[in-house]
C-alpha cells in the first residue's frame, strides 16, 4: 500500500461514517463566485489554502481562526481560498467552508472526492469549486464525466488535477473548468516544481486555466511556473510554515 492508498483508504472511512451528511446543514444560498472567470481575468492568481496539516509531517495546528485567516488571505493578495475539508489526515472541516466564504473569494471543496455524497456536501456548505484527482479516479475506476456532470449539477466548477502529460491529455478532453498540475508525486509526497513546465510544454492546445499545485514556496519558484504559462499557483505549506504568513502572500502574488 503507498500513500494514495492510505488517503484512498481514509476517504472511503470518512464517507462511510456519515461526515458528509447534509440532513443538518442549512444549505448555502450565498452567490457563487467563479473560480475560471478570476483566473481568466487576472494576469496571474494566488490561491491560498486552509490547510491543518500537511501529510509530509512538515506541520499540524489544533486550531486555525478561519474567519481571521481568510480575511488575511484577502487583504494582502490572494484572488481565492482553498479549504482542506478531509477531517482525519489533514485535520479540515467541512464547516470551514462557509466561513472561509465570508472573505467574498471563490472557495474550493479540497478532498479526495470519491462519492456522490462528498459532490453534496460540497454544493451544500457553500463551495464554488471542487477538486477532483484524476489518480485517485484512475485507481478507483470511477468516470471522471460523471463525477465532473454531477458537480456541476450542484452548481460547482471542477478544478480536475492531473500528475503527468498522460493524465492531463485525457483531462483537456473533459468539461472541467480548470485543470491543474500536481508538483507532489502522490505515491511518495516528493516534489519537482519541473513537472509543470513539463507538462505545460508538452500541452500542444489549451482550452481551460491550469494552475500549478504544491512545492512553491518562493517568489521565484512562483515566476518559474509562471513562466510555463499556468494562470496561477495554489499554496499551502509556505503560507503555515512562514514566520510572517501576511509577507508570504505578498511575496506570492508576484503584483
Amino acid at each position: 500500500m503507498d500513500i494514495l492508498d492510505r488517503f484512498i483508504t481514509q476517504a472511503k472511512e470518512n464517507v462511510a461514517s456519515g461526515y458528509y451528511s447534509i440532513t443538518d446543514v442549512v444549505v448555502a444560498t450565498e452567490e457563487k463566485i467563479s473560480l475560471k472567470d478570476t483566473l481568466n481575468s487576472k494576469n496571474f492568481s494566488l490561491i491560498s489554502e486552509i490547510k491543518h496539516a500537511s501529510p509530509a509531517g512538515e506541520y499540524s495546528f489544533d486550531n486555525i481562526n478561519v474567519e481571521k485567516t481568510a480575511t488575511v488571505f484577502r487583504n494582502y493578495g490572494a484572488d481565492a481560498i482553498s479549504v482542506v475539508v478531509e477531517p482525519k489526515i489533514f485535520r479540515g472541516d467541512l464547516k470551514h467552508i462557509p466561513i472561509a466564504k465570508k472573505a467574498g473569494l471563490p472557495i474550493v471543496f479540497k478532498d479526495f472526492v470519491l462519492d456522490e455524497r462528498q459532490i453534496n456536501a460540497a454544493s451544500a456548505y457553500g463551495a464554488d469549486c471542487i477538486l477532483l484527482v484524476m489518480k485517485v479516479i484512475d485507481r478507483l475506476n470511477l468516470n471522471v464525466d460523471k463525477l465532473i456532470t454531477l458537480a456541476h449539477k450542484n452548481n460547482l466548477e471542477v478544478l480536475l488535477e492531473c500528475y503527468d502529460n498522460e493524465e492531463m491529455l485525457r483531462a483537456t478532453k473533459t468539461n472541467a473548468d480548470i485543470l491543474g498540475i500536481n508538483n507532489r508525486d502522490l505515491q511518495t509526497l516528493k516534489v519537482d516544481l519541473k513537472r509543470t513546465t513539463n507538462i505545460m510544454n508538452n500541452l500542444k492546445e489549451l482550452n481551460k486555466p491550469v494552475i500549478s499545485e504544491s512545492g512553491i514556496k518562493t517568489r521565484e519558484d512562483a515566476e518559474f511556473v509562471k513562466a510555463s504559462g499556468v494562470k496561477g499557483i495554489l499554496v499551502g505549506t509556505a503560507l503555515w510554515t512562514a514566520n510572517d504568513q501576511a509577507a508570504k502572500i505578498k511575496e506570492l502574488t508576484l503584483k
